[in-house]
């Protein structure tokens, strides 16, 4: 069931969702390539240049930054191989290793050009990039490290709010070199210097420390992890502090890398081992729920009076949706389709009570009326998290040729008469199961002759949504039954996932999708 605003289509968060992260597909394969071209290209000038001239730091930087990009590298591709390839965890980890090696190839030229008043330009160029890059990898390191982090979501937009509009002034300020020597210049020899608001360049570093520490300050992350993810400030101010009397000696970037490499392989990595232990939970609750519905078919080899086929698509691991049909006696058979208001976990265990209750009191002998009456009572005197359930159920009688039914909300049925074309019948709803107690059941009955054919379903079918937003609904619904008058019970479930397949195409299930289909073939009514 859909319980999204009208205004939206019911499959929109999932939808953007998959669009997102399908983009993913090409975004990181594309960072890695820029990553080798940088690196086979880093080396390439390094070895054109030569290292005649260069003061013996600028060299060891030269080799320090190509070494730390090709790791840059060799981690994104381990990016692709990630069984969580796509997350928002491992895109952010992929954007901010691309960022640090753009910072590692830009700081090479840096040197590269050093001291080559022909290249002057050209240094002037690659430092205010350099710069930028410092900036864009602050940002794209916090909304990496934010994912762990597990802050209040008002904090967290305010503080992702705040990183992002400061990152346009300071990349602007950074721009501002080409023309006017804010943070730095390049003599007519080529040589870079420090300008005298040079410090002005580390206002968004020391603005996202502050933003960064408020953040850990107010997480309820594990102690262990607030500490891993400090040393991204840690270690970098370490090594600055190691490094800031000696010229052409610039390892920052490598030093990040640490870091980074630390944060993923700690925090992130025991995160993945959260979510692959969550996912085997889910495994062992999809079997248990797809033993709790009949699954093998023929389901009454022995049964020549009728046929009986369904099948249940669930949207997630586990769905909200269940089938049932068993036999009372030898003369009764009850049908059962249901739809819970919820999906996951919760409506899987919502589902199974309801499945029990329904099937107990059926068992029992009771009319479908009094199965959904004593049903409902006793979901509502204990229904905390307030979880209700639309309900078909109808009792066959084999021997006379007919189904008692009752409808508790769900979906109109669709009955095909032999002589006849499948078409929705409009029966009596009452209010869902689960919704208030006291609530009283009408029941009809549908005659059965041989050959009748009766499909239930729930609203995954009716609803499913195309690339235009547009619904499946009824009618295409009828139609697809129709569509192959002689077909049984199997074939015509089968047609049915071709017809809604045909219609959404590559558009993601939002729904669990779930059918039934009996056709009578007893000694009821003949034509």
């Amino acid at each position: 069931m859909s319980e999204q605003p009208k205004n939206l289509p019911a499959d929109f968060p999932r939808k953007i969702e998959n669009k997102i992260e399908d983009g993913y597909y090409w975004l990181v394969p594309s960072m890695f390539a820029l990553l080798l071209i940088l690196l086979v290209g880093g080396i390439a000038i390094a070895f054109i240049r030569t290292f005649k001239g260069m003061e013996s730091t600028w060299v060891f930087s030269i080799g320090a930054d190509i070494f730390t990009l090709a790791i840059c590298m060799m981690l994104i591709f381990s990016c692709m191989l990630n069984r969580f390839y796509g997350k928002d965890s491992n895109h952010f980890f992929a954007a901010v290793l691309t960022v640090n090696g753009v910072a590692l190839f830009l700081d090479e030229m840096c040197w590269v050009v050093q001291g080559n008043a022909q290249l002057r330009q050209l240094n002037l160029v690659i430092n205010v990039l350099f710069f930028i890059s410092g900036a864009i990898l602050i940002y794209f390191f916090w909304r990496y490290v934010s994912n762990a982090m597990d802050m209040n979501r008002k904090i967290l937009r305010i503080m992702n709010n705040l990183f992002t509009a400061l990152l346009v002034p300071t990349i602007l300020l950074c721009l501002v070199n080409l023309f006017y020597p804010l943070y730095f210049s390049v003599d007519e020899n080529g040589f870079y210097q420090r300008g005298d608001h040079w410090l002005l360049s580390q206002l968004y570093l020391l603005i996202g420390i502050t933003i960064f520490i408020a953040g850990i300050t107010v997480s309820k992350a594990p102690r262990r992890d607030k500490l891993v993810v400090s040393s991204f400030v840690a270690i970098p101010l370490i090594n600055q502090f190691l490094t800031i009397d000696t010229f052409g000696l610039s390892t920052q970037y490598a030093a990040t890398l640490v870091s980074i490499v630390l944060i993923y392989g700690v925090v992130f990595a025991d995160r993945e081992k959260r979510i692959v232990a969550k996912e085997n939970e889910l495994a062992v609750g999809t079997k248990i729920q797809a033993s709790m519905m009949p699954s093998e078919f023929p389901a009454f080899p022995d049964r020549k009076d009728f046929d009986i086929y369904a099948s249940m698509h669930p949207a997630r691991e586990v769905g909200g949706d269940f089938y049932d049909f068993f036999l009372i006696d030898d003369d009764h058979l009850a049908l059962v389709i249901a739809d819970v208001s919820d999906k996951g976990v919760p409506a899987a265990l919502f589902m199974m009570a309801s499945k029990i209750l329904l099937r107990n009191h059926a068992m029992s002998g009771m009319s479908p009326k009094d199965i959904l009456e004593k049903t409902n009572n006793q979901i509502c005197s204990n229904n905390r998290e307030e979880m209700f359930v639309t309900v078909w159920l109808g009792i066959a009688d084999l021997k006379e040729g007919k189904i008692t039914a009752a409808n508790a909300g769900h979906e109109y049925p669709v009955i095909k008469e032999p002589d006849g074309k499948f078409a929705l019948l409009k029966d009596k709803h009452g209010f869902v199961l689960g919704g208030m107690a006291g609530v009283k059941y009408k029941e009809y009955e549908i005659p059965l002759k041989k050959g009748t054919k009766l499909f239930l379903y729930t609203d995954g079918i009716s609803e499913a949504t195309s690339e235009n937003k547009e619904l499946f609904g009824n009618d295409r619904m009828v139609d697809a039954l129709n569509h192959n008058e002689n077909a049984n019970v199997q074939e015509v479930l089968g047609e049915m996932d071709n017809a809604v397949a045909a219609f959404v195409e590559n558009e993601p299930q939002f729904d669990d999708q779930t059918m039934l289909c009996f056709e009578y073939l007893g000694e009821g009514e003949t034509v």
